[in-house]
């Protein structure tokens, strides 16, 4: 299967799984890979899952005629050649007034030359489609946005093929009246907005935003590079991207839907593309639904996770929080707030009638910063000048990935993010159908306030605080590969490794019915804390799940609530033997757990064999343990088996129940069944 991070073949009559690469043996100490290599007999108890209906996601891209049209006409088209200060207009529907080129009806207008401090500008009917083409356009304005839809039903700007344009707005915009604070982007539309073409936009939003639509905002095609103080996409109802290539620079947001009033819009779909977006807040936003079909690229944002909630050592970073127009502020301490009589951490609020940290306050004789205050009297004067970044119609505190209000549906797309908060963040579930992901984080690797379920695709989290979470954690297929600092898989929150409050730590949606459930897949992970963490259940019906778990005693491989049941597949954890818990007596399936009297260094080989000596399982960990713990359909309740390990050193285990255990100090290691 191309792209999967396992690799199976057979060798000298074995099956062999790479956890971390290819097909390999051991080579000593200091491992990059973890192998689990199994009989052949072992592979045929691989379970049909029985998923329910993949859920797709309600999105369907909307692309009429008018969105897809690229083609022109000079014969048909109004043409307009600027030069500099003044311009050349042949055809109807434009007129000159002073430095706005305005557009008053539909039709098919040409722009090519060199616009100083001018505007054009689109007031035309309700009902009207005004086509734009920019035809190698440099345009620029001092006083506000270049191309400004005030009134049509729709714009579409074409790029000509072979074709560059560039349009920068002013760093300061002049308003009418101080009620006003639009428009606000170098391209900006109260109506639908569509860009298409063969050609390349680069677009320099050096007030707020790059293209801004209060409507729908549609790429169909073409180059774009933008640039901008604050968001760098944004369209209040939605963001659909049929195709493109979209570099984004920006401030606050990537690209970003908004509309917070109605649930069927504020969303973003993703059909196809090529996307490059840094962005000091969210690489990708949506208000209600975040859809992604197709399209491949990087997404970075707050800095990456270079920029994390905690440092090399695992502390964490009491300054972290502050991404984009936040910067100068506090972090906010997200599900964390003092008790009375305490003093709030820095960004938490104080309790009622207590006074904030001196921090928070700014010293004696000194003013708070000017971004800060209000202009001296109150509101600005009419005609007042606002500077860039000033005003933002909403605030972001976070610098997430992917981030959704409502719902993620992630059903293809090749993407890499390195995000400083979560990667991939959804207030409510996410669904995984397929697709390729690879994250690196500050915080979290994928967090579900609600339900995460995963059917499928390559999923790897390099680097997270806890790796995979929701409320409740469903893995039905998937290649997975999850490294964390603390929690590989966690509903419900888990308990932390460190106090509670921490940055970045997250909510869940309330209820007492959290679990994780696990009935297929290719599933690895390496954590610092527990690998696999329930405040619930645990249950596993299939696939494959081999854990390499905590090297301290202050946390387990399998850490859970309720409890722990297998009925299928196979699980292979290692970890330290000091808070180690194993699969439940009510489970359907056998297991065995063993503990050596020395904590085994990284490399080592174990080796599970039957009472014939024919081996059934190896594996050889990355990390140090002294804990191993195995359930396979192989293994038989009633028969003896040997777990060789190290320099022939081994112990015989007699599996007299659903689950055994054998080694030294289990009784004073608080194991658990």
């Amino acid at each position: 299967m191309k792209g999967s991070k396992y690799m199976a073949c057979i060798v000298a009559g074995s099956f062999l799984v790479s956890m971390l690469g290819g097909c390999g043996s051991n080579t000593g100490a200091s491992p990059t890979e973890t192998t689990v290599v199994m009989s052949e007999s072992g592979t045929e108890t691989a379970q049909e899952s029985e998923n329910e209906k993949e859920e797709a996601g309600p999105l369907t891209g909307d692309y009429d005629a008018e969105d897809l049209e690229e083609s022109w006409s000079e014969g048909k088209a109004s043409i307009i050649k600027c030069n500099g200060a003044s311009a050349e207009i042949s055809g109807d529907g434009i007129q000159a007034d002073g430095n706005i080129l305005k557009i008053t009806r539909a039709g098919t207008y040409v722009f090519s030359g060199t616009m100083d401090d001018g505007q054009i500008q689109v007031d035309a009917g309700k009902e009207d489609v005004v086509h734009i083409v920019l035809n190698g356009l440099t345009a620029s304005s001092e006083t506000g946005s270049v191309i400004y839809g005030v009134q049509s039903k729709k714009i579409v700007i074409t790029l000509a093929k072979g074709q560059e344009s560039t349009l920068s707005d002013a760093e300061t915009y002049i308003y009418e009246d101080t009620s006003s604070d639009e428009p606000n982007a170098c391209i900006f539309s109260k109506d639908d907005l569509t860009v298409n073409g063969k050609g390349t936009l680069n677009v320099n939003g050096n007030y707020q935003d790059g293209i801004r639509s209060k409507d729908d905002l549609k790429i169909v095609g073409g180059a774009l590079n933008i640039t901008a103080k604050q968001h760098g996409m944004k369209g209040k109802d939605s963001v659909s991207v049929k195709d493109g290539e979209l570099t984004v620079n920006a401030g606050g947001d990537g690209i970003k839907a908004n509309n917070d009033t109605d649930s069927e819009k504020g969303y973003v779909l993703l059909d196809g593309g090529t996307y490059r977006i840094t962005a000091a807040q969210d690489g990708i936003q949506a208000e209600t639904i975040l859809q992604i079909n197709g399209g491949s690229g990087s997404v970075s944002s707050g800095g990456g996770s270079s920029n994390a909630s905690y440092d090399a050592s695992g502390q964490f970073r009491e300054e972290w929080g502050r991404w984009g127009g936040n910067k100068n502020q506090p972090p906010q301490m997200k599900g964390a707030t003092p008790s009375k009589g305490e003093m709030p951490k820095e960004g938490q609020m104080p309790p009622e009638g207590e006074m904030p940290e001196e921090a928070q306050m700014p010293p004696e004789g000194e003013t708070p910063k000017e971004e800060q205050m209000p202009p001296e009297g109150g509101a600005p004067e009419a005609g007042i000048t606002e500077t860039a970044g000033a005003a933002s119609d909403d605030s972001s505190d976070s610098a997430k990935g992917l981030k959704a209000g409502n719902t993620i549906y992630l059903n293809g797309g090749e993407f890499t993010i390195d995000s400083s908060d979560d990667s991939i963040h959804c207030n409510g579930d996410i669904t995984i159908i397929d697709g390729a992901y690879t994250m690196t984080s500050g915080d979290d690797g994928i967090h579900a306030d609600n339900a995460l379920v995963i059917n499928g695709g390559e999923i790897r989290v390099n680097k997270s605080y806890e790796g995979l979470e929701g409320l409740t954690v469903e893995i039905r297929g998937g290649n997975i590969e999850v490294t964390s600092e603390d929690d590989g898989i966690n509903s419900a929150g888990g308990s932390d490794t460190q106090s509670d409050g921490r940055p970045g730590q997250n909510s869940f949606a309330s209820g007492n019915d959290c679990w994780i459930r696990i009935s297929d897949g290719d599933i690895y992970v390496k954590a610092a804390g527990d690998g696999i963490d329930s405040n619930g259940n645990l249950y596993m019906d299939g696939g494959m799940l081999v854990v390499e778990g905590p090297e301290d005693s202050a946390n387990g491989t399998l850490d859970y609530e309720g409890t722990a049941e297998i009925t299928g597949g196979t699980f292979v954890g290692t970890g330290n033997s000091g808070m180690a818990m194993a699969f439940s007596d009510t489970s359907a399936q056998c297991s065995i757990n063993a503990v050596t009297d020395t904590m085994l260094p990284s490399g080592t080989m174990v080796t599970l064999k039957d009472s014939s000596g024919k081996e059934i399982l190896s594996v050889s960990p990355t990390k140090s343990f002294n804990c191993i713990q195995i359930s396979s359909p192989t293994l038989v309740s009633g028969e003896t088996y040997t777990l060789v390990y190290g320099d022939d050193a081994s112990m015989e285990i007699i599996l007299d129940g659903v689950s055994a255990w054998n080694g030294v100090g289990r009784a004073s290691s608080g194991f658990a069944q």
